[in-house]
């Protein structure tokens, strides 16, 4: 739905009180398994650990979030094993007959999850150790219903899902890809615990939280130009775009102050939000400074009296996910912090003149890495601060 300031609403309607959304609901799997770091030996079936681990089994929610039905066969097929490869970013799944599997990503955990139908885990099957793999952090299998296998992959900090193959009818082959540039020397960059603690970030119900997400700059105003031309929009734009859709993948209603590259003054913006009685608002900037500083880089965060806790946690959400250089949570009197109702923060992702920032920034990779990165920061923030309908 486009307003009168050119926003677009990602949801069928943008009055909530209309919404017709489910609620979520979840129930016991009737097995499952696990492979962590720190264990080897076998898990059995049906021994998990537990309730807020278990998958969840709501049907409806599984229609809404895999993009493609797999038809059932009469023939249920055993999966095998299941391998990590040697250079560690692929996962394989083997089975003794022909399997279709779906990918998408799982709401509560955010891990990438696989949807095996007319297939059972095999007798003693155990997942494999992801101790030995940089670009997995760890892997889960369960026996979700009898004809129903469901693997849960958590991808390692900086590293992306390019996708589930088939190199056979009876062999899965999901690619996980590790970020790397060659192109710019690293300056010493601050590293915070890479360990992701969302194995249990509950489901959040569809139409409970609408999150304005504003893209800096636009049409006649570019924003920040730097190192080799790279512009503020050709970075803000299309993130903009991939977090709203990472937050409607899971349940969160997201509103854009701009759909496209048009002008867009701030005022729109925050009446935008204003009148929407939206719970968040977040908005997408890249930084600048003097092209004879390409040593500044670093990733800041900026609130003003409402949204200390939002910046926090997703600045720290971004450090996780880049290691890139911190500048730290600020306060400032930006327009859009100060007039906003709601909770509002300002992502400086980068800088465009930085030697560290600007390549980066330029690849579509990496801009990945950051769109996930503040949308799981805005998901972990609306789970423990919006149990109803305002945030705290």
């Amino acid at each position: 739905m486009v307003s009168e300031f050119g926003a677009v609403a990602r949801s069928q309607t943008v009055d909530r009180a209309t919404w017709d959304l489910k609620s979520l609901s979840s129930s016991t799997p009737t097995s499952i398994a696990e492979g962590r770091d720190s264990q080897d030996a076998p898990i059995p079936v049906g021994d998990f650990l537990r309730g807020e681990n278990r998958f969840d089994r709501d049907a409806d929610d599984r229609q809404e979030n895999r993009p493609r039905q797999v038809q059932r066969n009469r023939q249920t097929s055993v999966i095998e094993a299941i391998e990590i490869t040697v250079d560690g970013n692929r996962l394989l799944v083997r089975a003794d007959g022909d399997i279709q599997a779906v990918g998408y990503w799982d709401r509560r955990t955010l891990a990438y999850q696989i949807e095996i139908r007319n297939a059972r885990l095999a007798s003693g099957f155990r997942v494999p150790s992801a101790r030995d793999s940089a670009s997995i952090s760890w892997v889960r299998a369960e026996q979700a219903d009898p004809e129903t296998v469901m693997l849960r992959v958590m991808p390692a900090p900086q590293v992306s899902v390019n996708g589930i193959n088939q190199p056979s009818t009876q062999m899965l082959s999901l690619e996980l890809e590790p970020y790397s540039i060659e192109s710019a020397p690293l300056p010493v960059a601050n590293r915070r615990n890479t360990t992701s603690s969302w194995d249990d970030v509950p489901q959040i119900p569809q139409g409970q939280v609408v999150v304005v997400i504003d893209p800096g700059h636009g049409g006649s105003d570019p924003g920040a130009v730097g190192i080799g031309g790279l512009s503020e929009i050709d970075i803000v734009n299309p993130m903009s775009h991939r977090i709203a859709d990472l937050l409607e993948e899971n349940g969160v209603a997201a509103v854009l102050t701009r759909e496209d590259n048009r002008t867009v003054e701030l005022e729109p913006r925050v009446q935008l939000a204003n009148r929407l009685n939206a719970n968040l608002f977040v908005s997408i900037h890249a930084n600048a400074i003097s092209m004879s500083r390409p040593d500044v880089n670093g990733i800041e965060t900026y609130y003003y009296q409402t949204g200390g806790d939002l910046a926090a946690t997703i600045h720290q959400n971004l450090l996780q996910a880049t290691g890139g250089p911190d500048r730290g949570v600020r306060t400032a009197r930006f327009y859009v912090l100060r007039n906003t109702d709601m909770p509002a923060v300002l992502v400086e992702l980068g800088f465009v003149t930085g030697a560290y920032d600007a390549p980066r920034l330029s690849d579509a990779q990496y801009r990945e890495l950051l769109a996930q990165a503040i949308a799981r920061g805005i998901l972990q923030y609306v789970n423990q601060y919006c149990p109803g309908p305002l945030c705290q």
